[in-house]
């Protein structure tokens, strides 16, 4: 039991029972391993054939759309997986997957979260973890080794991701959900090392549901070296050979490795791919909202705010919202690289003084000191009208202790932002909220309105957000459910068509990355088994504007989507694949499991995991009476609303709606589904 089954993997996954208690070791077949390649393939694999899922989950009505809501119920399995990258020192491997049923889609999702912690659940000897049921109490999960136990802690009820981390100091790596996860906020997010999320999707909700706070996790040294690899030597070399390329790129001067994503708002608004006041724009120029498509012949609900840009279109200072300027404010701030063992060191965060003395390392528990990069700098900034990236720590530190997605939250404060303008709230919530807390120019009960431009607003409204009540009818506990579900709950109170300020597909908030302003984009979100992720894709030139057909991208998609699941099953960070080659990776998959695949033996198992993960969607809409190519569309604003200004003045997400369904068509033949999008079959 002590030992790895197999060269690459431990070959188990710890079986958690939270509704009985019951911990077990169950092995994984090496055919599993092999063709799952580990992380997501494997964890979707696991997923399909151990599917704990209940019939009486379908029975369960959403507590704001009255729709499906299979992923509260306890039978629903969460599953925290590693790679045959964690445990060994190839560079950018700090990470781990956790795959569930998302409950703010109700579909498959998988999202990543950096740190440690995939490192020490595969060095203490699993491959993963399969948790279902729910405990009547809160619970946390203790891992040493191959050992684990349930240890009961209401007293860390309601305590922050923050606090958890420093009561369970000691325990090894800690992965713990905030009171937004606790609340089952359906945009929360599991976070470890402070500041480290495994962000999309609203798996947080997964650990509320379960009443399950935290995780943590601890290798001994005997543990650690009971670690497996076929050709150590080989791995050596391969490893040797990718610290090589990354020090070129550094000595080039690639400013991803000085500034992480933090400056692509330059690049994101220069073409008009950087999400504005609600995506009502992408260029950085907040619009006149009244000149906008949107339209309602129903009477406004309350009174119209005064916008930001009442008066006429408001330009922001978008070299403000960079990390330039965040380094210019920040001048004692460090590189760091929180994913050990990671060359890039992509992270940035300032050192500051407390109580006279300068921080040393990097620091975990303190605000206002971290970079946010650019997914969080666009939507907790330009999307909510903040021109400045140092007004966008407040929130961004919300979002880490309460344990909420950036994205997803910067979505649900921009859409009332939004409705409060157009005064298409309800009346019975107005357009203001009390300040929980004395931030900024407001004292404790201070009315704060719903508008564009406020820095203080962001962290006032999440913090609120974090412990509503999911359902309850409040704006709060209605916005807990998440963008789409409020504005579906608006448009049935007033009859304004909220529903159309929403971006997204599938559910899943877009990330930050407009597809009006690339060809293909909104291909690529709109194929995505998890709905509208960025991470899901890509081409390897530029493609243009999406005022051409898509069609002859087609191919490529595919083949990158396949790609992609290869590196997240592997898992290594997506900011290393530059200096991580097709062959490289190949040679390190056979270096670590002794099994000689070439890439293109990889991709094609890649390709399998694909369709495993559509097919479990297929099954869920289908017993919904839900049509799979209904579901592969894309929110209105994104296919009928054309950009107001900048490069892409005038595009929607496709040339036209002919080309949007001979290009969804067209998808659907490359992988082999039939034409409404269902595959076939691809396991006995």
């Amino acid at each position: 039991m002590d030992g790895w089954r197999f060269d690459g993997f431990p070959g188990r996954v710890l079986v958690v029972n939270l509704s009985t208690g019951a911990i077990e070791a169950r092995e994984v077949p090496k055919a599993w391993c092999h063709e799952g390649m580990g992380g997501k393939g494997l964890a979707t694999r696991v997923l399909v054939e151990w599917d704990t899922t209940e019939a009486a989950a379908y029975d369960l009505v959403h507590p704001v759309t009255g729709g499906s809501d299979v992923a509260r119920h306890p039978s629903t399995p969460l599953l925290v997986f590693t790679g045959p990258f964690q445990g060994t020192r190839i560079g950018s491997s700090g990470r781990a997957v956790v795959v569930t049923r998302s409950p703010l889609t109700d579909v498959y999702i998988d999202t990543y979260v950096g740190g440690n912690l995939g490192h020490r659940l595969r060095e203490a000897g699993w491959d993963g973890l399969f948790v279902f049921g729910a405990s009547p109490t809160l619970v946390r999960l203790e891992i040493r080794d191959l050992e684990a136990r349930l240890v009961p802690c209401e007293g860390l009820a309601g305590a922050t991701t923050w606090a958890c981390e420093q009561a369970l100091d000691g325990l090894g790596e800690c992965f713990s959900v905030g009171p937004a996860g606790e609340a089952g906020v359906r945009f929360s997010s599991p976070i470890t090392a402070g500041r480290r999320a495994a962000g999309r999707g609203g798996t947080g909700a997964q650990f509320g549901f379960k009443r399950l706070k935290a995780i943590t996790v601890d290798a001994s040294p005997e543990a650690r070296a009971r670690v497996r690899v076929a050709d150590a030597e080989a791995l050596r070399d391969a490893v040797k050979e990718q610290r090589q390329e990354m020090g070129v790129k550094r000595r080039a001067g690639d400013p991803f490795y000085a500034f992480g994503t933090s400056r692509a708002p330059h690049y994101a608004s220069a073409n008009d791919r950087m999400p504005t006041a609600n995506y009502t724009a992408a260029d950085g120029v907040v619009p006149v909202l009244a000149g906008t498509v949107v339209s309602s012949d129903a009477p406004s609900s309350t009174p119209p705010t005064d916008g930001m840009s009442t008066g006429g279109a408001v330009a922001l200072d978008v070299p403000r919202l960079t990390g330039d300027h965040w380094h210019e404010a920040h001048p004692d701030a460090k590189q760091s690289g929180c994913c050990t063992p990671c060359p890039i060191a992509c992270e940035a965060a300032d050192r500051p003084t407390v109580e006279g003395e300068r921080v040393k390392g990097r620091p975990v528990h303190l605000e206002r000191v971290e970079r946010p990069e650019y997914e969080t700098l666009a939507l907790l900034g330009s999307n909510l009208g903040l021109s400045s990236s140092l007004e966008v720590m407040d929130g961004n530190d919300a979002c880490n202790r309460f344990g909420l997605d950036t994205i997803s939250s910067g979505a649900a404060l921009g859409l009332v932002c939004e409705l409060a303008e157009r005064g298409w709230l309800p009346e019975e919530w107005g357009t203001t909220f009390p300040a929980p807390r004395a931030f900024g120019p407001y004292a404790p009960g201070d009315l704060v309105m719903w508008r564009f431009g406020d820095a203080a607003l962001p962290p006032l409204a999440l913090e609120a957000l974090a412990s509503a009540t999911v359902g309850d009818g409040s704006l709060f506990g209605t916005l807990a459910a998440g963008a789409m579900a409020f504005a579906d709950e608006v448009e049935r109170r007033t009859g304004h068509p909220a529903s159309r300020c929403t971006a997204h597909c599938k559910g899943l908030d877009l990330p930050a990355w407009d597809p009006r302003g690339k060809r293909g984009n909104g291909l690529a979100y709109m194929t995505a088994n998890v709905g509208a992720s960025h991470m899901r894709a890509g081409y390897k030139e530029p493609t243009g504007l999406p005022t051409a057909s898509a069609l002859d991208l087609v191919p490529e998609l595919v083949e990158s989507q396949n790609a992609i699941v290869v590196r997240d099953s592997l898992i290594l960070c997506a900011f290393a694949k530059g200096a991580s080659p097709d062959g490289m990776l190949a040679a390190m998959w056979t270096a670590i499991t002794g099994d000689v695949a070439t890439w293109e033996d990889l991709c094609s198992r890649a390709a399998v995991q694909w369709d495993l993960a559509r097919r479990w969607n297929v099954a869920h809409w289908s017993r919904l009476g839900r049509r799979p190519d209904a579901e592969d569309r894309l929110s209105w604003r994104l296919r009928e609303e054309p950009l107001p200004s900048g490069v892409a003045e005038g595009c929607v997400s496709f040339s036209d709606a002919t080309d949007e369904e001979a290009c969804l068509l067209a998808y659907y033949a490359e992988r082999g589904w039939d034409e409404g999008g269902r595959p076939h079959e691809v396991l006995a």
